[in-house]
């Protein structure tokens, strides 16, 4: 396969799901702030980065917002701002 069709798989999957991408890098930067040292902090990111990964994929796939996911999941509680 050569570079320019890889490039353009890669922005095709960039365009076509960018709540599972965001979803991921929130989820993986969020996970880096508790990790310096340590299987457990890494434990943690790897945790952190799924959940994160797991919430993009869910607003790609419902076509809602994270809002809409706090509601969702957490019924019953304040208004999510």
């Amino acid at each position: 396969m050569e570079a320019d069709g890889v490039w353009s798989v890669v922005v095709r999957y960039l365009r076509e799901h960018p709540g599972r991408i965001l979803g991921t890098l929130a989820g993986f930067l969020v996970g880096l702030s508790f990790i310096w040292l340590g299987f457990w902090r890494t434990l943690v990111l790897g945790l952190v980065t799924t959940l994160g990964y797991a919430i993009g994929k869910w607003t790609d796939d419902e076509g809602k917002g994270l809002k809409e996911f706090l509601e969702e999941k957490l019924p019953g509680r304040p208004d999510f701002h």
